[in-house]
């Protein structure tokens, strides 16, 4: 008798019609179909999706809301995608400005490699612009452009968000020390990887921009960088950030400053936000 409300409970799993909308974000009564405030992605964010077929029929689509802060970098990967849903590189990921009607970049493989590879797609990029007011709103879209109107529950993704800016703790080119800072593009991906080295004050007024520098880095290469060679930075102190469209985890960073006089050396890594 004890097993009847299981077989019950299996019956009406399998039995019955599935409907619409299994998505959460679908069943609300405000939905992420368009460019509507439902669903913002902060660092770490990992949402499993689907884009099952909404009456009418009508192909679902899903929308993120995004903040890109200046002299910063972000990635937005999809990954785990069924067979049917296919996602490329456009349609698939695409990210919007804030208007939500034009396109400002499509995705790529997530491992950008030999054309055709892989079925994840990733949006990469870097808002350059330094500074609080830089900040630029925005938007992610993804849909399929192969099942559509046929899409089901079980058609279905992850995407996970991340802010990729890399922190430098110390940077420090005043009484006698040199900073070097060492970059290096640990990816064997078949385009490089280009980003901004961004140079903050200590001094007055504290976290003002002294300079910045850009790098473009093939494959395993690496950038050595004497940062009192970049104008604006020589005879300073401060911290260092580096925005990048190479995605989390994909570069490495140390910054060494150098003593001449006593031989003394300060290794400061760089750091990623934790996931």
């Amino acid at each position: 008798m004890r097993r009847l409300p299981y077989l019950g409970l299996a019956v009406s799993l399998i039995g019955g019609p599935t409907g619409w909308a299994h998505d959460y974000w679908d069943l609300a009564s405000t939905t992420d179909d368009g460019p509507v405030v439902v669903n913002e992605l902060v660092h770490g964010a990992s949402q499993q999706h689907d884009l099952e077929t909404k009456a009418g029929p009508v192909a679902d689509q899903d929308w993120f809301f995004v903040v890109s802060f200046g002299a910063s970098s972000y990635e937005a990967v999809v990954d785990a995608t069924s067979g049917d849903l296919a996602l490329s590189t456009s349609p698939g990921l695409d990210r919007l400005d804030v208007t939500g009607t034009t396109v400002i970049q499509f995705a790529e493989k997530a491992n950008p490699g030999p054309t055709g590879n892989g079925a994840s797609v990733a949006l990469r990029w870097q808002n350059t612009t330094p500074g609080t007011f830089g900040a630029a709103f925005e938007w992610l879209r993804v849909r399929s452009g192969v099942c559509g109107l046929t899409c089901g529950p079980e058609d279905q993704y992850r995407l996970r968000f991340f802010d990729t800016t890399i922190a430098v703790p110390r940077f420090n080119n005043s009484s006698g020390q040199v900073t070097m800072l060492i970059v290096q593009n640990t990816t064997s991906w078949i385009r490089p990887i280009a980003g901004t080295v961004y140079f903050w004050s200590a001094g007055q007024p504290i976290g003002m921009l002294l300079g910045s520098s850009t790098f473009n880095l093939a494959a395993n290469a690496a950038l050595v960088l004497n940062t009192g060679t970049v104008p604006g930075v020589a005879g300073q102190a401060g911290t260092i950030t580096i925005s990048h469209d190479g995605g989390y985890g994909n570069l490495a960073v140390k910054a060494v400053a150098l003593e001449p006089s006593t031989g003394f050396s300060f290794d400061s890594p760089g750091l990623y936000k934790p996931k």
